[in-house]
């Protein structure tokens, strides 16, 4: 079994990703990403390779579940910038 629990769209030339569970919430969420990316990612690719024009919080989603409205510090705006964690 792969990392990826990855489907088929209803979208021409796309894929869906199944994420896994929000440690926040405990909801799962789908994401829709383009058939290439998720070629990709089946075949090892890094989710921030494989998908670098996605935003660093549906990224974070695919990897950890996390969702951006349960990200710390979401409910403050953006949340906590990635840069601040140098």
């Amino acid at each position: 079994m792969g990392r990826y629990a990855i489907y088929d769209s209803m979208q021409d030339n796309s894929a869906d990703i199944l994420t896994p569970p929000c440690p926040f919430c405990g909801q799962r969420g789908w994401i829709t990403i383009p058939q290439t990316a998720a070629d990709a990612l089946l075949d090892g690719t890094p989710v921030q390779d494989a998908l670098p024009e996605l935003g660093f919080r549906l990224r974070e989603q695919i990897i950890s579940g996390t969702h951006p409205r349960c990200a710390p510090g979401a409910e403050f705006g953006d949340g906590i910038h990635p840069d601040l964690f140098r």
